[in-house]
């Protein structure tokens, strides 16, 4: 049985420094790096990881928006679809930016309220908003939209000017946006949110359009297990089995071994992605907790023969790197651990 981690976030930008890695505790995660066979990646992110391995056509944007709205649980139909988070850009030098805290936490009330003053706005151009979750928007639309987009995970910390939709349809889109802004602007619900001192939605942001796409056959993983909608909604469209992720290596390895299979598992921990947007202690917090739930229960598994093989798939907006070990590997002790930060250049 081989087990397939996918990290996203796990490397920083080079501008970061390698001063977040400092201090860290992670002799799993280390070994792993340091004695199994390693490689390095070009920077990406999860949803791109996610739609190269899987298969999924550009035409011309990546349609995932309706992947991970499926994934949430709505059947996306035969209609187009964008995603629309609610977003809040900052200023900075005379520039609009995404900030890493430009998600705004909202509530069912507040996203229900704010898409329906969208709705009411951007009727007539045949446009309906939808809030399955409070942070995950979506928007229908009849026709699919000839645009390329960015994942808003991509533009987290960049000038969204050059960012913006792109392509045949590319000015209506941006002016969508911009129509969008001004409306969000000066919403109630932003107002109420200023006062008490949080982030207003001031705009959205609109990405992976399409219609649903089909996965081609002989999907690389045997089965997933993800939190992630993007990555259920893949799995459900390839028609492999998908599990919420368990709370630790541990839980999971008492649900897989023994079992028979020719294909790999694939895991998929965004923990890192979710505490990086509130500061660099909250994402050293989680590795730690990673380290301990995750890489040294699946180090261990590997000595004891319990999986045949681990590939971690460690991700960052810059770089990234995939290593994978056997049990052989775990036992090269002549291989000196390097620390984390080694990798992280």
């Amino acid at each position: 049985m081989n087990c397939h981690l996918l990290v996203p976030e796990l490397f920083h930008a080079a501008s970061a420094g390698t001063g977040l890695y400092g201090g860290l505790a992670l002799p799993a995660l280390e070994t792993l790096l340091s004695r199994g066979r390693s490689s390095a990646l070009s920077g990406t992110s999860l949803e791109r990881w996610l739609a190269v391995t899987f298969r999924v056509s550009a035409s011309p944007d990546l349609p995932l928006a309706p992947l991970t709205l499926l994934g949430d649980g709505v059947d996306p139909g035969r209609d187009g679809w964008l995603q629309a988070d609610p977003v809040h850009l900052s200023v900075h030098r005379d520039e609009l930016l995404l900030t890493a805290a430009g998600r705004p936490r909202l509530t069912a009330g507040e996203a229900n309220e704010l898409t329906s003053a969208l709705n009411t706005h951007f009727a007539d151009d045949g446009l309906e908003f939808i809030a399955p979750t409070p942070q995950r928007w979506y928007m229908r639309t009849h026709e699919e939209p000839r645009i390329r987009t960015t994942p808003t995970a991509e533009a987290v910390g960049r000038r969204i000017e050059p960012l913006l939709p792109q392509g045949e349809d590319g000015a209506r889109w941006r002016r969508i946006v911009n129509e969008a802004q001004m409306l969000l602007h000066g919403h109630p619900c932003n107002e109420a949110r200023e006062e008490r001192g949080e982030l207003p939605v001031n705009s959205i942001w609109p990405w992976g359009a399409g219609r649903l796409p089909e996965i081609p056959g002989g999907a690389p993983y045997g089965a997933l297990w993800s939190s992630h909608p993007l990555a259920t909604g893949i799995a459900l469209v390839a028609r492999i089995p998908v599990e919420p992720v368990p709370a630790s290596a541990t839980r999971l390895l008492q649900t897989v071994v023994g079992r028979s299979s020719e294909m790999p598992l694939l895991i998929v921990l965004d923990g890192l992605r979710t505490a990086l947007a509130h500061g660099a202690e909250a994402w050293r917090s989680a590795l730690q907790e990673m380290e301990a739930q995750w890489f040294a229960p699946l180090g261990e598994g590997l000595k004891q023969g319990l999986i045949s093989s681990l590939t971690l798939h460690a991700l960052g907006s810059e770089q990234g790197r995939a290593v994978t070990a056997t049990r052989f590997d775990s036992f090269k002790f002549w291989r000196p651990r390097r620390a984390l930060n080694h990798y992280a250049r």
